[in-house]
């Protein structure tokens, strides 16, 4: 359910959660109150704050709290809202999405642990949509995220093929179609992306052996 979704969310959550924006939300909906806000204020960094809120407050707090969080999210940071719907009925016994038993290929399988290439940008960038929360699993900061925005501004396609570049640059060996596929899964791209990239990964599309090289574009930006 609710707990379940959020756990397995966690670290996607706190890393790019604003916690001021979702309190004033939880407050209006007669759900949270000030000294809750407070509570939450009094931490030092924004990361502990959002911690402080999802686990003390949202993980053990009622299900219409839950729902207003969620609605929160939906205003203000719509990529993470997305990691909270529950994508089949509860009690059917399907896993959660991004869990182990969609992962389970990727470990077994070594063409997945290759670095991406120039070829598996190009053919994947504009299947992404909504890039920030890929870029906050993928391990980019704020800054480089919100300069990758700037520097683009208005166009979602070139955000999406410079944040996989800025990537590739920085992260070289980590850069692999196993942590961008991952990536895919804990943000709930849908089985139509997920299924491309790995069939992109495994050349099942594109001979790799052939047309590819390693990414070789430098970072736009310093380390």
């Amino acid at each position: 359910g609710c707990k379940r979704l959020i756990a397995a969310n966690f670290d996607l959550l706190i890393s790019d959660l604003d916690p001021r924006p979702v309190m004033d939300h939880l407050i209006s909906d007669l759900v949270f109150d000030f000294d809750d806000y407070e509570d939450v204020e009094s931490k030092q960094t924004r990361r502990a704050q959002a911690t402080a809120l999802v686990k003390s407050y949202i993980i053990t707090g009622s299900l219409k709290r839950f729902k207003s969080f969620r609605n929160a999210l939906d205003r203000n940071q719509r990529h993470l809202a997305q990691l909270l719907y529950q994508p089949f009925p509860e009690g059917q016994g399907q896993s959660v999405p991004g869990g182990a038993d969609e992962h389970e290929d990727l470990s077994t399988d070594a063409r997945y642990s290759q670095m991406i290439t120039e070829d598996f940008v190009r053919d994947m960038y504009a299947e992404i949509g909504e890039w920030k929360g890929i870029a906050v699993s993928l391990g980019l900061s704020d800054a480089l995220i919100e300069q990758i925005e700037y520097d683009n501004v208005r166009n979602l396609s070139l955000q999406t093929r410079q944040m996989l570049v800025e990537w590739t640059a920085r992260k070289r060996r980590e850069a692999t179609y196993k942590a961008f596929i991952r990536a895919l899964i804990s943000n709930r791209k849908g089985p139509r992306v997920v299924d491309k990239a790995k069939k992109l990964a495994r050349g099942d599309v594109i001979d790799f052996s052939v047309t590819t090289t390693p990414v070789s574009e430098q970072s736009r930006y310093e380390p």
